[in-house]
């Protein structure tokens, strides 16, 4: 792919404006880094359940940040073309699987590679600090409904009825949507406890669209951590339903997943695993956060569906293209059991936490921006996938020089973003350290 040194987009005071304000945000960084430092201890260190006890409860109406109604709780069934069917969910391997987890459970990536996340944290204040209240508000309300008492059940709620009864509740609170997976030790994290013949409720809560098409930007990183500070308090008012009813139920830790997520959504039906490595729902895109809830409530269980997202993926490939440390493969492999474009995480976690989330994956969807039906209907019209070749999918602005860089243009990567000092990743390692 052709690399360009950037181009200065029509509104150069805007990109001029936007480059200052890197400039400021540089500056700042030595008084607010250790700031962020000790908060982000603090909030994930060993006592953060006793520190969380202190932490303000904000009222409810405080936490309006969500600018979306929830989705239609019956959606449509997307019409998939059939040049554009292949396969339900992911493809998986169910012996490979086994094997995987036989020879190494999965791990939480944040403290498998904690001295880099860590790293990254102090990079990371222009859009975490701004979101920390309404977060941790949120995890602690996690925390609480944890501890709550479950109700005796007065009465057996047969599945179907108890899921059309979460489904509205869910929409009550402002959900984007619900969807429900049996729970799998594999795909549990080792540090948190085996979910045994439990459920998993996945929360979705979309994300701003607006503020995400401004991404790579600290705008765009903190409408993503906006919606995590919106659908966690809304987790635990579910789980508190559950509880009512006579289920037990939880909400994962509050201030990290307990579980891989994505795979819950696509197992649910929620969508489907794009070649970014991330979730794409067909009303959103990857414009979606996640929250999962433990329960043994005896719901109907969603199915994978084939949304044609694989073939629109293979045909987009902008994602791919777009990536300014080219971290996303162009062919998927299998890897622990399941085929899918790994990320390579030492190209992308520093450019990432250089560039406030970066996030040029999904903002160049156009699953994410336009929604999947409209790519569909556009693909059927004219067999190309909408919004591809154009500026309005395509263009951003490169946090680091200012500039504009449209189709075909990526910003060079220099050694100080790919390699900086104290990073020190080791892509090798797949356990925490010792002592973490």
């Amino acid at each position: 792919m052709r690399r360009s040194k950037g181009r200065r987009s029509n509104a150069a005071p805007a990109v001029f404006a936007r480059r200052s304000k890197e400039r400021v945000l540089e500056a700042l960084n030595p008084v607010m880094a250790p700031v962020m430092l000790r908060l982000a201890v603090g909030v994930m260190g060993a006592r953060k359940y006793e520190w969380l006890r202190f932490a303000p409860k904000l009222p409810r109406q405080l936490g309006g940040w969500a600018r979306h109604r929830p989705w239609d709780d019956e959606p449509e069934p997307v019409a998939v073309p059939p040049a554009l069917r292949s396969y339900a969910g992911t493809l998986r391997d169910a012996e490979a699987e086994r094997q995987a987890f036989d020879e190494e459970p999965l791990h939480d990536f944040t403290k498998v590679h904690l001295p880099s996340f860590m790293w990254a944290l102090r990079r990371s204040w222009p859009f975490l600090l701004p979101t920390f209240p309404r977060r941790i508000s949120g995890a602690r309300e996690c925390h609480e409904v944890r501890d709550r008492a479950v109700a005796p059940r007065p009465r057996e709620i047969p599945p179907a009825e108890l899921s059309r009864m979460i489904r509205e509740e869910a929409r009550r609170l402002g959900i984007s949507r619900v969807g429900f997976a049996k729970a799998d030790v594999k795909y549990t994290y080792a540090e948190f406890p085996d979910p045994g013949d439990a459920n998993i409720i996945v929360c979705v809560m979309e994300q701003d669209w607006r503020a995400t098409q401004k991404a790579p930007s600290a705008k765009a990183e903190r409408a993503a951590f906006r919606g995590y500070g919106e659908v966690l308090p809304k987790a635990a008012r579910l789980v508190a339903f559950l509880q009512d009813l006579g289920y037990a139920a939880r909400p994962n830790d509050g201030t990290t997943l307990e579980a891989m997520a994505i795979h819950y959504g696509v197992e649910a039906g929620l969508g489907q695993l794009g070649l970014n490595g991330q979730l794409l729902t067909p009303e959103a895109g990857s414009r979606a956060r996640l929250a999962l809830i433990t329960t043994d409530a005896p719901m109907e269980l969603g199915t994978p569906v084939d949304f044609g997202i694989p073939r629109i993926c293979d045909e987009c490939q902008l994602c791919v293209r777009r990536c300014p440390p080219g971290a996303i493969p162009l062919r998927r492999r299998e890897k622990r059991g399941v085929t899918k474009a790994a990320i390579k995480p030492e190209r992308c976690f520093p450019v990432m936490a250089a560039t406030h989330g970066c996030a040029v994956c999904m903002k160049v969807c156009p699953i994410q921006r336009y929604g999947l039906p409209r790519v569909l209907e556009h693909h059927a019209a004219t067999g190309t996938i909408l919004g591809k070749g154009t500026d309005e999918l395509e263009g951003y602005v490169w946090p680091h020089d200012g500039r504009y860089y449209g189709p075909g243009e990526k910003p060079r990567m220099t050694r100080e973003l790919l390699n900086p000092e104290g990073f020190g990743f080791d892509k090798t390692r797949t356990v925490p350290p010792p002592g973490v």
